[in-house]
């Protein structure tokens, strides 16, 4: 098939971009691909006349518009494969390829266009004010970079598409059940609505199933993450050795508190990728995923998975689609570090337990997450979009 993959890069490298440049590769050994991308390093570069029409390109590019009805021109794909469009593609995309009757297929990484940052979090808690239509909550809670003017921004974007764009997307690929639920919860119609996991090639990663001598945080060091439960929990947890990988605005405070609490059992190493990152997870026994706002995904649980490595993760948003309760981790309840406790106490007491949870973990990851089986998906739902 002859496939336009769409993406905006974000200026930090992160789990969406990866996500788009798999799959890309991914599509590219059985099919034609043109691949339309944007970086938003491009914003820095910008003068004085781009950076005054950026606002309004942000909600209709017309740069968008015109290279993509080049791009169908001359390329003609059977159809669009979207991943990001914000801010430099912009909803536009939508209008200009169902003008050229080009099937669109929309990834829902996030809450948008429900949410202006997608994340249904701000003010450090989970907030839906916006889901059923009013966008503009975002600007009285400053919800996108604590900024007025660019949560109004993205406010007047997320509005524009739903006045008309977002009826244009022939189907929605939502990686879990949650996130399916939540934008027929909105109104979008369920007949649009798909469910279609990300993927990982664990063909070429090694396992190390029932090993490891310490539980392993990776992700952002950020509020949403849950970090000061993680802490809190391990304050009760000195036998037990957590290191956690990442980088982010909690990361003065979190080596402050280890180090007044004497938290020994605690360490942050920094960022971790490639090699490091999969050594990272093979020296652990497992993971720990404590997430306090609504994770659309959560990559890691399949890194971990591949490594065959099981989870204990929040009971929250889309976590239990990925971390099936007694089968490949346990679940406890969001924000409670005595219950985070209780699991991981109980978990790194049971290696047989962690092994066995191990080998499920691997399985899945081989079957039900592999690039071939998550590839079929999406030409199966494609091939349903050319037939309406």
């Amino acid at each position: 098939m002859r496939i336009l993959v769409v993406h905006n890069f974000y200026q930090q490298f992160g789990g969406e971009d990866l996500v788009a440049m798999q799959e890309k590769e991914r599509l590219e050994k059985t099919d034609d691909v043109y691949f339309y991308s944007r970086h938003n390093n491009e914003i820095r570069d910008f003068g004085m006349v781009k950076k005054a029409r950026f606002l309004l390109d942000t909600i209709h590019s017309r740069t968008t518009s015109a290279q993509l009805t080049n791009i169908v021109k001359n390329f003609r794909p059977d159809f669009a494969y979207v991943h990001n469009i914000y801010p430099l593609i912009s909803p536009s995309l939508y209008h200009t390829l169902h003008k050229q009757r080009i099937p669109i297929l929309q990834v829902v990484h996030d809450f948008r266009p429900l949410c202006a940052n997608g994340w249904f979090y701000t003010q450090q808690k989970i907030c839906d004010a916006c889901k059923h239509g009013n966008n503009f909550h975002a600007i009285r809670k400053k919800c996108y970079k604590d900024s007025y003017i660019l949560s109004g921004l993205y406010a007047a974007a997320m509005t524009y598409c739903r006045w008309g764009a977002l009826a244009k997307v022939d189907a929605f690929l939502c990686l879990t059940d949650f996130m399916r639920d939540t934008l027929a919860d909105a109104g979008v119609p369920a007949s649009k609505l798909f469910v279609r996991p990300n993927s990982i090639d664990a063909s070429q990663i090694h396992t190390a199933i029932g090993q490891g001598n310490y539980v392993a945080y990776i992700g952002r060091l950020s509020p949403e993450k849950g970090l000061w439960t993680l802490i809190k929990a391990f304050e009760q947890l000195r036998d037990i050795k957590l290191k956690i990988a990442g980088t982010g605005q909690m990361e003065y405070a979190l080596r402050s508190f280890v180090r007044e609490k004497k938290l020994d059992n605690v360490e942050i190493v920094g960022f971790v990728a490639g090699n490091e990152k999969s050594e990272f997870l093979q020296k652990s026994r497992f993971i720990v995923l404590p997430s306090e706002w609504y994770e659309t995904f959560g990559m890691v649980v399949l890194e971990a998975n591949a490594v065959g490595k099981p989870a204990v993760a929040s009971n929250l948003g889309a976590i239990p689609t990925l971390v099936e309760d007694g089968k490949s981790g346990l679940l406890f309840a969001p924000g409670d570090p005595a219950d985070l406790a209780r699991q991981v106490q109980f978990l790194w007491s049971a290696p047989q337990l962690v092994a066995q949870m191990g080998k499920y973990a691997r399985a899945l990851v081989e079957t039900k997450y592999s690039p071939n089986a998550v590839y079929k998906q999406l030409i199966d739902i494609a091939q349903q979009m050319s037939r309406v």
